[in-house]
């Protein structure tokens, strides 16, 4: 039996609005926008996925755009097939922006935060490993033409100083490991590995314990940042 017109349009109307797009490769799905961000699963090149929402995070490419499937994970929308660089569907609620930080250096933060948690370094471990990549990168990740591996991982700008490389700008003569200093929760472990091999590092002041761990010609730099990379950390729950 064939509906009536308007019925059919009521129906229409309350399903669920879920479109589905092909993936151009294999593609990491992770629980949330960013390669910081653990694995959740994987999906075959070619295989269409179900998209509920989209919002923004670390550049692939220069595709800033981030994809939440229907399993709940995320995937980099440069490697989905929509058609577009902008939204195909409405933007995902992603409990907004750390203090002063915009959507791309607030995911990279969050990471930040989460593996200062994991490391169990506290409130001032976290801020200093947050006032430090305030002042080396503005919480950006960089690649550096000067390392060429850099450039083959997610980053979201370009910089050109030494052989620095990342959010914590570690120099790959020291820090060869070059995937780890592209990420954003790895490369804070390397910092905070160090950190917290420095005598007296937990009553020592932030900018003073930054210096220790980064060695910089400008060593006053960080204590300017202490205060927000606080406020960022309660905000990011530490």
């Amino acid at each position: 039996m064939q509906l009536p017109t308007t019925l059919t349009v009521l129906l229409a109307a309350i399903a669920p609005m879920v479109s589905a797009y092909p993936t151009k490769a294999a593609l990491n799905c992770r629980k949330g926008p960013g390669t910081s961000y653990a694995l959740v699963k994987t999906y075959a090149a070619g295989v269409d996925i179900k998209l509920s929402c989209q919002t923004t995070g670390p550049s692939v490419n220069g595709d800033t755009l981030w994809d939440k499937t229907t399993d709940g994970c995320y995937v980099a929308d440069y490697y989905v097939k929509t058609g577009t660089s902008g939204y195909v569907v409405g933007k995902c609620s992603t409990g907004g922006n750390l203090p002063g930080l915009n959507s791309v250096q607030s995911a990279h933060a969050k990471a930040i935060i989460a593996q200062a948690k994991k490391d169990a370094v506290g409130h001032h471990g976290c801020s200093a490993a947050i006032a430090t990549a305030l002042v080396e990168s503005n919480i950006l990740v960089y690649a550096n033409r000067a390392v060429p591996s850099s450039l083959n991982y997610a980053h979201d700008a370009i910089g050109s100083d030494h052989d620095s490389v990342g959010i914590f700008q570690q120099r790959a003569m020291y820090y060869p490991n070059i995937a780890a200093d592209m990420d954003p929760a790895r490369s804070a472990h390397q910092f905070l590995v160090k950190m917290v091999g420095i005598s007296g590092w937990k009553t020592m002041a932030v900018g003073t314990l930054c210096q220790k761990v980064q060695v910089s010609a400008y060593p006053d730099r960080y204590a300017a940042q202490a205060s927000k990379a606080s406020s960022i950390c309660s905000a990011g729950g530490y």
